[in-house]
């Protein structure tokens, strides 16, 4: 299961990745005024 933290202690977790990847991206912009990459969450998903 593919998971993901934000810096602040948020945690994601979905089924597949590109879910992961929608999630993440919608946390971002509602919690921090971010917009980020897929690239980049697949990339800090590797990093971590």
């Amino acid at each position: 299961m593919p998971r993901w933290t934000c810096a602040l202690g948020h945690r994601v977790e979905a089924d597949s990745e590109d879910e992961l990847v929608r999630k993440v991206q919608e946390h971002m912009r509602r919690e921090h005024g971010m917009e980020v990459s897929r690239e980049r969450i697949l990339r800090d998903l590797r990093d971590e």
